[in-house]
C-alpha cells in the first residue's frame, strides 16, 4: 500500500511526501511496526529568515516553485483574413491565423537522479544499481573500490573517489540535492535513518515556447428558404515543449522536447445545419401530422491527435516522479499507423519503438508522434412543431448521437513500459446514443 500526502502551499513551494507499505488506519505507521516521519508537523512553517530543518519533511517531492529572475510570459498573434459575400445570404471567410507563445511555464526536474554514480556503482564488487535506485542507500566499505575505478559522488565537497578508497563511503540517494549537508566520504551531516531529504524538485520554470499556424476556411448561410448552415475547415500545425501541466520535459536537453502539441489536429471539418423540410402546407388533421418538420445536425471529421510516447521504466536512471516522465524509448523504424479494428486493437506498430539498450540515456523518440485515430461522427436531430393554440405548441424531438454507430477510438497507450498494451487502443468515445423528448411550449 502507498499513501501520498500533498500539501500545496502558497508560493514559493509546495511539497508531496510519499510513504509506502503503511497501515491503512494509522497512516504514519509502517507494516513492520516502525513509524514514518509525520509529513505535516506542527512546526512546518518556520519563522521568516530562519533556516529550515528539511529533515522534518522527509522524504519530500517538491513542486510549484517559482525560480528567480523569471521572464513574463507573452504571446504574439497574427492573422490575415478575407471575407467575400458570394450571395446575399452566403458569406465565405478565408484566412491565415498564427500565434507564438514565449517563456511559457513548464515543469522540469531540478533534482534528477544522476546516472553516472549509479553506473559507477555497478563497477564495484558487491554493489548493484539500476532503475529507481536514485533514492536508495549505498554503503561502500573501505578498500571496496578496485584500483583505477572511479566513483563519481552526487553531492558533498569531494566530487569523485578513485579506488582503492581509504574510508567507507555512504550514499543516501543519488540526486545532487538528496542530502544538502552530507559528506559521503566522512559521514558528517548524513542522516542515520538513511532517508534522503529531497526527491524530485519540479519548478514552474518559463523556458517553454509554442508555435501555431493554420489555414481557416468557413462558410455561413443565413436562414432563407428554410435552410441555414455553417461549415468550417481548419488545416493547422501546433508545436510546443509541453502541452499541459502533466508534461515534464527532458531536463538535460530542453530542445529535445519540442514536438507536436498533444492537441494538434492537422485537419478538422465541422458542418452544422438546420433545415425546415419543404413539406406542402396542409390544413386540418393532415396538417397536424405533415406540417412543422425539420432536421438538424452536426457532422465532424478530424484527423487524430498526436500520441505521447514515454517510458516509466527509469532506464535513464533519473527516477523522476511525474505524470508524464521525460523518459522515452528509441524509435527504430518509421512510425506506422494501424487500424484499431484489427488484431489486438493496435493503432500503431509497437515494433517501431524499443527501449534503450544502454542504461543512463533517454531514447531518441520524439515526445509525440502523429497520429492516433481520427473522428468521424454524425449527430442528427429530427424536430416536429405542432401548434395547439395561438400561444401553445407541442414540440417533439428525436436526437441521434453518433448516428451511424461508428466507433470513435481514443488515443492508444503510448507508454512502452506498459508492455502488451503499448500501441493498443483501450478505450473508445461514446457509442450511439438515442433520446426522445416531448415539450409543451406556452
Amino acid at each position: 500500500m502507498e499513501s501520498r500526502f500533498i500539501r500545496q502551499d502558497q508560493h514559493p513551494f509546495g511539497a508531496a511526501p510519499f510513504i509506502s507499505d503503511i497501515l491503512f488506519n494509522t497512516p504514519y505507521e509502517f507494516q513492520d511496526g516502525s513509524v514514518a516521519i509525520n509529513p505535516f508537523p506542527v512546526n512546518n512553517s518556520p519563522p521568516r529568515f530562519q533556516p529550515v530543518d528539511w529533515s522534518i519533511f522527509r522524504p519530500t517531492f517538491a513542486f510549484g516553485q517559482q525560480l528567480p529572475h523569471q521572464h513574463p510570459q507573452y504571446a504574439e498573434q497574427y492573422n490575415f483574413t478575407i471575407q467575400p459575400e458570394l450571395a446575399k445570404d452566403l458569406v465565405v471567410q478565408m484566412g491565415y491565423v498564427g500565434s507564438e507563445g514565449h517563456h511559457l511555464n513548464i515543469n522540469h526536474d531540478l533534482n534528477i537522479g544522476l546516472a553516472q554514480p549509479c553506473l559507477d556503482l555497478n563497477s564495484i564488487p558487491g554493489q548493484s544499481c539500476g532503475p529507481f535506485g536514485a533514492d536508495r542507500r549505498f554503503y561502500i566499505p573501505a578498500g571496496a573500490i578496485p584500483a583505477g575505478v572511479t566513483l563519481h559522488l552526487p553531492y558533498g565537497s569531494v566530487t569523485s573517489v578513485t579506488g582503492p578508497n581509504r574510508t567507507p563511503i555512504v550514499l543516501v540517494g543519488l540526486r545532487p540535492y538528496s542530502l544538502p549537508s552530507c559528506e559521503p566520504t566522512t559521514g558528517a551531516g548524513c542522516p542515520t535513518d538513511n532517508v534522503p531529504v529531497f526527491g524530485s524538485i519540479y519548478p514552474a520554470d518559463n523556458m517553454g515556447n509554442s508555435n501555431y499556424n493554420s489555414l481557416q476556411i468557413s462558410a455561413e448561410k443565413r436562414a432563407s428558404h428554410g435552410l441555414q448552415f455553417q461549415a468550417a475547415y481548419t488545416f493547422s500545425k501546433s508545436f510546443d515543449y509541453g502541452s499541459s501541466f502533466e508534461d515534464t520535459i527532458n531536463p538535460i536537453d530542453f530542445r529535445k522536447g519540442y514536438a507536436l502539441s498533444q492537441f494538434d489536429a492537422r485537419h478538422r471539418l465541422v458542418f452544422s445545419y438546420v433545415w425546415q423540410l419543404p413539406v406542402p402546407q396542409l390544413s386540418g388533421a393532415a396538417g397536424k401530422l405533415a406540417n412543422g418538420w425539420s432536421v438538424s445536425g452536426i457532422t465532424t471529421f478530424q484527423s487524430g491527435f498526436p500520441v505521447r510516447i514515454t517510458s516509466n521504466a527509469d532506464l535513464e536512471l533519473q527516477n523522476s516522479f511525474a505524470f508524464l516522465t521525460a523518459g522515452e524509448p528509441n524509435i527504430v523504424v518509421a512510425f506506422r499507423k494501424l487500424d484499431p479494428r484489427g488484431p489486438n486493437h493496435y493503432a500503431f506498430d509497437p515494433a517501431s519503438f524499443a527501449q534503450p539498450a544502454q542504461l543512463g540515456v533517454i531514447g531518441n523518440s520524439p515526445r509525440t508522434v502523429c497520429c492516433g485515430p481520427g473522428i468521424n461522427n454524425f449527430d442528427f436531430a429530427l424536430l416536429k412543431d405542432t401548434p395547439v393554440s395561438e400561444r401553445t405548441r407541442l414540440q417533439f424531438r428525436a436526437e441521434f448521437f453518433n448516428l451511424f454507430h461508428h466507433t470513435q477510438f481514443v488515443n492508444p497507450d503510448g507508454n512502452i513500459s506498459d508492455g502488451s498494451t503499448f500501441g493498443t487502443v483501450v478505450r473508445a468515445r461514446d457509442p450511439q446514443l438515442i433520446q426522445f423528448a416531448l415539450k409543451l411550449v406556452f
